[in-house]
């Protein structure tokens, strides 16, 4: 009998806490000069970087997926340079999303458009049919995650009408904060597995504590908005209403198909779609057709992301048999989440009276490994009220966690007895208490702020 696949590591900053300091302190210009180069800054130009590091030419960029592109900053000087637009037509990219804010990194290369406040003029690309966004961060920072779930929604709008190119200055932080979130939006991967897809493709991409929590957090956001009935996450003998369905089916949705399906879950519509036509002896409508497509799509770019990751080692290679949601369930819920915490964890889960089958899947999950992947504790339960209206109180804890893009009940063929999940209460109490004792206390660094 195959055993389960030990679990993915967990990504680390790329700064120390220190330097992460000190960026934050340092005057902008000082920072341009010291961290960048000023005027020679190896991100305004092509001298520094190979001609396999420049897949659009003059510029430090990388295909991340076969439509998403992360590159450093163009400049009306590149621009013309390189023939940027004819490069951009080349490559089909339609659109360029900018992550920077208006004035930064004013000291780094050649001077910034006095109009726009960025290196460029984003009317150059529109005037050659090439869509430009902006969605804004801090430098070494992020933003709300509302902010995160807008320029996702964008993005994926924006695959579906060609490919797409990503930056900030160097394209590197927060372009790849947004691409590994896009990751887990769209493939329904587990954070860990985002970064380091991300990182695979764009070397030393999303570089601080705070943009990798960033992640984790939207992680743990969308992972209660895809549960498709009542959780654990409501009180007891509280109604789960179609309103809620449609209010977490908002968060997700966008564009026509948002406006399409306000008052109507998207599976009912699908299924009565398709129903009716089978009744009536029609084709499949173009909705479905689109939809098939879609997940067809996504089912090639998730092999991919597995492949890449099991090619670097960061996914064990597993066996036929063991090729279940357990074998890829992801990381723990934080980078910097120390092991007594999820020692406390899996202590609540042993108190509790009653056990359904994803609670066992946890219990089975930190019993193998101290560095499971469930997240327990204080997790909110999110709607998109809560993400607009900072007041509104948080309900009872959330058990459960995005791991890997599968349900986490599905059975397996190795199924333990519950008598050797299960540890009677006194011996279980006594191991909580003297954790307590022997180690310091920890709080969760999970909370996501109401934004």
């Amino acid at each position: 009998m195959p055993s389960l696949a030990p679990h993915i590591s967990v990504p680390r900053p790329s700064y120390s806490q220190a330097r992460e300091n000190l960026v934050k302190a340092i005057p902008p210009k000082l920072l341009c000069l010291l961290a960048c180069g000023g005027r020679d800054c190896r991100y305004e130009g092509p001298d520094c970087w190979k001609l396999n590091q420049q897949v659009i030419r003059g510029i430090f960029s990388s295909w991340v997926t076969d439509d998403i592109i992360a590159m450093a900053r163009p400049s009306n000087h590149l621009i013309q340079k390189y023939n940027i637009i004819d490069q951009f037509n080349r490559l089909n990219i339609k659109s360029i999303i900018n992550m920077q804010l208006p004035g930064e990194h004013a000291h780094c290369g050649p001077p910034l458009d006095p109009d726009s406040g960025f290196t460029y003029s984003p009317q150059t690309f529109m005037d050659n049919d090439i869509y430009f966004y902006n969605f804004g961060m801090p430098d070494y920072g992020v933003s709300s995650l509302v902010g995160i779930i807008d320029g996702l929604k964008v993005l994926d709008f924006a695959v579906k009408e060609g490919r797409v190119a990503i930056h900030c200055h160097a394209g590197l932080g927060r372009t790849g904060v947004l691409i590994a979130c896009y990751l887990i939006y769209t493939l329904r991967i587990s954070p860990s597995e985002a970064v380091h897809y991300v990182r695979i493709k764009r070397p030393r991409s999303i570089q601080t504590r705070t943009q990798i929590n960033q992640v984790f957090d939207f992680a743990r956001l969308l992972g209660t908005q895809l549960v498709q009935y009542p959780d654990l996450s409501l009180r007891h003998g509280a109604p789960f209403t179609l309103q809620h369905y449609l209010n977490r089916q908002a968060l997700l949705l966008h564009g026509q198909e948002a406006r399409k399906l306000r008052h109507t879950p998207k599976v009912v519509y699908l299924l009565c779609v398709r129903l009716s036509c089978l009744a009536l002896g029609l084709p499949p409508p173009p909705e479905v057709q689109v939809e098939l497509e879609k997940r067809s799509g996504i089912k090639t770019l998730s092999k991919t992301v597995r492949d890449t990751l099991v090619s670097r080692q960061h996914l064990p290679l597993l066996n036929e048999g063991c090729k279940s949601s357990r074998g890829a369930s992801g990381s723990v819920s934080s980078w910097d989440e120390p092991q007594v915490y999820l020692e406390r964890k899996h202590e609540v889960l042993l108190d509790k009276r009653s056990y359904s089958d994803s609670d066992l899947s946890k219990m089975t999950d930190l019993e193998l490994s101290p560095y499971g992947a469930a997240a327990l504790g204080n997790e909110k339960h999110w709607c998109v009220e809560d993400l607009i209206q900072t007041d509104r109180r948080s309900v009872s804890p959330v058990l459960g966690m995005l791991s890997g893009g599968h349900p986490a009940a599905k059975k397996q063929t190795h199924n333990p007895t519950m008598s050797n999940m299960m540890p009677n209460n006194n011996e279980a109490k006594r191991r909580a208490s003297a954790s307590k004792n022997a180690l310091p206390k920890y709080s969760s660094s999970l909370e996501v702020p109401c934004s």
